[in-house]
This record gives C-alpha cells, structure tokens and sequence, in this order.
C-alpha cells in the first residue's frame, strides 16, 4: 500500500488526535493522582505511626534490650518495605533513635516538637538533599508527654510510584493504540477503501475502452453517493459515446447521400449517358443539393462554435411581433403550396425584447419550418406572443401527432428521427439543437409541450424584456 494512501493519512490524523486527547487526558489522571498519592502516603503514614507509637511508648516506659530489639527490627522492616525511615526523640526532644544512618547527625540533638498535634509537613531535607514528606506524632502515657515519633517518607518512593504509573500509562497508550489502529484499519478498509478502490478500477476500465463497467456499492453515505454518481456518469458517458457514433454515422449520410446524387449526374452529363435536353433538370437537383450541403456545413459550424463557447452574442433591443411577421412573410410560398392555415396571435400590440436578432430570426425560422415539417393533415399553425412572469413568451403551435415518450427525451438530439428509416429531404436535422443551444445562449428556456386537446405539439421559449 502506497504510503500516500488515503487510509494512511486518515489513520495518521486520527492516531495524531488520539494521541493528543490522550496526553491530555494523561496529564490530568497522572495531576489527580499526584495529589492524591502524596495523601493517601501521608494517611499510610499516620496508620503505621499508631503501631509504632505503642512501640515506641513500651520500650519508652521499659527500656529493655529485648523491646529495643524489637523496636528495631520493625522499624527496619518498616523502612525496608515502605521507605519510611523514623526519628524518635524523649520528652524534652532529644533524638535517641533514628532508623537510616543518614540521620545519625540527629542523635542527641535536641529537636523542636509540637506536643500538641500531629503534624504533617513538606519540607527539603539538607541530609537528603531532596524533598520529603514529614509526620510528626506526640506520644502520650496517662496524659502524661513522653515523647515523640517523627516519620519521613523520601519523596523518591512518590517518584518511583508516579514513573511506575507512567510506564503503565505509556504501555496502555500503545496497547490500545494497537488495538484501536488495527480495528479502524480494517473498519476503513471495508467501508471506505475498498469502495474507493472498485470504483478507481472501474475508472481506469473506463479509461481503456470499457465503458459498459458499473459500480455496485450498497452503501446510503457519501461512498454510496459518489458511486451512482459514478453510474450516472457512466450512463452520460456511454450515451455520448453512442450519440457521437450516430452522429457520425448520420453526418455521414447526410454528406453521402447527396454527394452520390451530385456523382452521378456530373458523371452522367460528362460521359454523355445524360441527353443535352435533361441536363438543365439535372443540374437543377445537383444545385439544390448543394445548397443542402451548404446548409448542413452551415449549421455544423454553429451547432460547433455554440457548444464550443465561440459564440458571440450581440444583444440589442428588438419589437418582437414585427419580427415574427417578417420571418412569417418568408414562409409565405411554403404555406401556399402546402394549403396549412396559418394564424398569428398578438396578446399586445408591442413587445420588446432583448436579443442577438439574427439569431433569433434562425430560432424563428427553425421552429417555424419544422411545425410546417410535422404539419399533419388539419394544416393549422398558430403562432402567439404573450408577457407572463416578467417575461416575453413565444409559442409555436402546429396540429400533429402528439410526441410519444422517447421523442420528449431525444426531440433536441442531433440528426434524431423516431422512424429510423425516414429520409430527410431539405432538412439537416440539426435545428432543434441549434435552437435549444441558442436560446440557452441567452440564459432562457425553452420546452415543447403535447396539447391533447387541440392535437397537436407547440415549441415554448421565453425572451428578456427591455427594460
């Protein structure tokens, strides 16, 4: 696994924090403990300073080498298992007994007691050099004083226990780092690498050709997310990949069809298979499919340079209805010799709108051409202008058979036709992209409705009104 991995550097980052929350919480255990260590010391103190007080009191009143002896080797014990050495000094304070030979300057000397209480000090010990921890404790026979026990706790042995808890603490923190590390390993493994690594191979299959490769993740989280995502992507993919294959397999057609048809009629006027008095018939197709030529060409390059953003708009202000009855007008021939009635609507007098005009003339023309295209046999055109919303609304209706499912869903592609094996005289097949381009060039919306009652479809757009 590459030390550049996601579950690196997610298990760095959490260890990082885990590791940070731990010290904290460390050093707030180890202060609570330190403190509580010093008192729990001092109580021990004070519980053994009973036993040693009865001690102290019977060798006192009976100074006998037996109970000396006995003294002594208890408190021997006593500093051999706790640490604790002990000062014992007679009624008027002078030591007579000491427990570690570093106390030995004391003997004899007379020290200052509080015969009162017991006492429990810090101090710093010149003789040890260090700091301890000192219990001092009157001894009392029949209310009468006799003297004194003073019991000395080398802050060392705290050290030693806090160091002990230390190392406890560090070999926990590594126990259970190990522990947890090894548990969130494989937990994001599972949940988050191996996802991100099915849909990484998918990717790179993707990449070689295999489109057809899907990500099945059972996950409702983000993971779950970006791998429909990912399909979804899949699906775009695989559908432009298609629509690119048709696209070049229509432009191909559409190029061949008519250039097969200019051939062969050079062909047959140049080889003289064409008689002289066909030719002028012949050459009249041949023009106009090269005008057809020129049209596809045409609207190749803008359907390009539109998708391409090399689109220059040039918007100005425009008096909407006189320029669809102009763009009407250019029609006018076509209409006749198709007998379609054709009716313009006008909801207000004057519309301004703001857009490229020559562009919108080619939506005009598109839109108007292909209802004449579809007309079906009641040949009705209605052409309406309207404001609503704040904006200017064109509706272009023609009687026809209303749109089945697929053709809502690929009206705007490319060179689409529900009957695949229609031809499509004078017609590139490419307005209704170019239309739904160029309107979306100018920030509007545009959508095609079925009007079940008056049976027929209408194309809708909307224009930005002049302010």
């Amino acid at each position: 696994m590459s030390k550049h991995s996601i579950i690196n550097k997610i298990l760095f980052y959490f260890l990082s924090v885990t590791t940070i929350v731990f010290m904290l919480f460390s050093f707030l255990i180890y202060s609570f403990y330190e403190l509580t260590l010093v008192d729990l010391c001092m109580d021990d103190l004070e519980i053994q300073s009973d036993v040693i007080s009865d001690l102290a009191l019977e060798y006192i009143n009976n100074s006998t080498i037996e109970n000396s002896k006995y003294l002594w080797e208890y408190v021997e014990k006593f500093n051999k298992y706790s640490g604790v050495d002990l000062i014992l000094s007679d009624a008027i304070g002078y030591v007579y007994l000491v427990s570690n030979s570093v106390h030995k300057n004391l003997l004899g000397k007379q020290i200052n007691i509080e015969k009162d209480v017991i006492t429990k000090i810090s101090v710093y010990d010149s003789d040890l050099q260090k700091k301890v921890y000192k219990l001092t404790k009157p001894l009392y026979n029949s209310n009468i004083y006799k003297g004194s026990i003073t019991l000395i706790l080398d802050d060392g042995y705290i050290s030693l226990k806090l160091l002990n808890i230390k190392v406890f603490m560090i070999i926990l923190y590594i126990f259970l780092m190990i522990i947890i590390g090894v548990i969130y390993y494989l937990l994001l493994r599972k949940i988050l690498v191996k996802p991100i690594e099915i849909i990484n191979n998918t990717a790179k299959r993707f990449a070689s050709g295999d489109v057809c490769k899907r990500v099945y993740i059972n996950s409702k989280d983000e993971i779950g997310e970006l791998s429909n995502s990912f399909n979804y992507m899949a699906e775009s993919l695989d559908k432009i990949d298609s629509n690119r294959r048709e696209f070049l397999s229509n432009v191909s057609h559409e190029l061949r069809t008519p250039l097969t048809t200019i051939i062969g009629f050079l062909s047959g006027i140049l080889d003289g298979i064409i008689s002289p008095k066909d030719h002028i018939e012949k050459l009249t197709i041949v023009y106009d499919e090269v005008k057809r030529l020129s049209r596809l060409v045409n609207d190749l390059l803008d359907l390009t340079a539109i998708e391409s953003g090399k689109f220059t708009l040039r918007p100005r202000v425009i008096e909407l209805n006189s320029l669809i009855k102009y763009t009407v007008k250019n029609f006018e021939q076509e209409i006749e010799q198709n007998d379609i009635v054709m009716e313009v609507f006008f909801e207000q007098n004057s519309i301004n709108v703001v857009a490229d005009e020559d562009r919108l003339v080619q939506v005009l023309n598109n839109l108007i051409a292909n209802a004449i295209k579809y007309c079906d046999n009641k040949k009705r055109i209605n052409i309406s202008t309207k404001i609503k919303n704040n904006k200017a609304v064109v509706n272009i209706f023609n009687t026809a058979k209303l749109l089945s499912e697929d053709e809502f869903n690929n009206i705007w592609v490319r060179f689409y036709k529900n009957d695949k094996s229609r031809t499509r005289r004078g017609s590139t097949g490419l307005g209704l992209s170019i239309v739904r381009n160029i309107i979306s060039q100018f920030r509007e919306d545009i959508w095609v409705e079925n009007r079940t009652k008056e049976q027929g479809v209408s194309f809708i757009f909307t224009l930005q009104l002049s302010s």
